[in-house]
């Protein structure tokens, strides 16, 4: 790559984001952990700009001051939006006036944070993105005090735990390797059909196979870039790290993970 190349690349994707509404007197909730606040801070700017109404507390996880990523930043947003951006910091290593702010935010840590520092009740949508075990232990304590998995959402740069939903074991005496499935696969408007493998072969691989240009990104069932609608048949993911229950129970599916359980499948990208 030299000065002057021209790179491809997609639109922002995927769920970590809110419909505004700036007549709206919302509660947002966010947590960050690190660089997870990247992602988290541009949802600040965007939500207090937009919906005047709008207030946001954010729980910000560091080892230590010095390692505090746009803390200025924060400050500065917080002097603009007087009394609607509260920001918690949460440091691992280093003492602070409240026993509370020391450690790790875990499910203990949450658990105090709901009872006498942050009113849930009032909370419309969370925010989460760090590492993957605060993320899950934050998530879990949200919806034991009441939250619905609608109202959370959280950003997953990698995993390196199994997904919600794992592929069903094919012994290989049992499997039929030589067995195909029809698929039918809408995307932007346009439908084609082609046969692959039911046994070794992604949905996603198949349709790339097939000079499809379906969306992915981490093929590793984190980003829901290559999120799609199964409209008929069924198919199994390996992993699932992007789509939350409801959205699997309205037939969403993360293509980079899918394999056929049955002949014919008819799926969109554009649901």
């Amino acid at each position: 790559m030299k000065a002057g190349d021209i790179l491809e690349a997609m639109p922002p994707m995927g769920t970590f984001f809110t419909a505004l509404d700036p007549d709206a007197p919302r509660h947002y909730l966010g947590f960050a952990g690190g660089s997870g606040i990247t992602p988290v801070l541009s949802i600040i700017k965007t939500v207090l700009s937009r919906e005047p109404k709008a207030r946001f507390t954010l729980v910000y996880a560091n080892r230590q001051i010095s390692s505090i990523m746009f803390r200025e930043e924060l400050e500065d947003l917080k002097n603009i939006y007087l009394g609607r951006l509260s920001i918690l910091h949460v440091l691992e290593s280093e003492a602070q006036d409240i026993d509370l702010f020391t450690g790790r935010v875990d499910a203990q840590k949450c658990a105090a944070l709901f009872k006498g520092w942050i009113d849930l009740t009032s909370v419309t949508t969370v925010f989460i993105c760090g590492p993957e075990p605060m993320m899950l232990a934050i998530a879990g304590s949200l919806k034991e005090h009441g939250l619905r998995d609608d109202q959370i959402k959280f950003e997953l740069f990698a995993s390196s735990q199994s997904g919600r939903a794992r592929q069903k074991a094919v012994s290989a005496a049992g499997a039929d390797h030589a067995a195909t499935c029809r698929a039918t696969i809408t995307l932007d408007g346009a439908t084609r059909t082609f046969n692959f493998p039911k046994h070794g072969q992604r949905l996603l691989d198949a349709a790339l196979e097939n000079n499809m240009d379906a969306p992915y990104a981490c093929k590793a069932g984190v980003c829901s870039t290559c999120r799609a609608k199964v409209l008929e048949g069924e198919v199994e993911m390996e992993v699932n790290h992007a789509l939350e229950d409801y959205e699997v129970r309205q037939g969403y599916v993360l293509t980079c993970q899918c394999f056929p359980l049955t002949d014919n499948l008819v799926v969109s990208y554009d649901q």
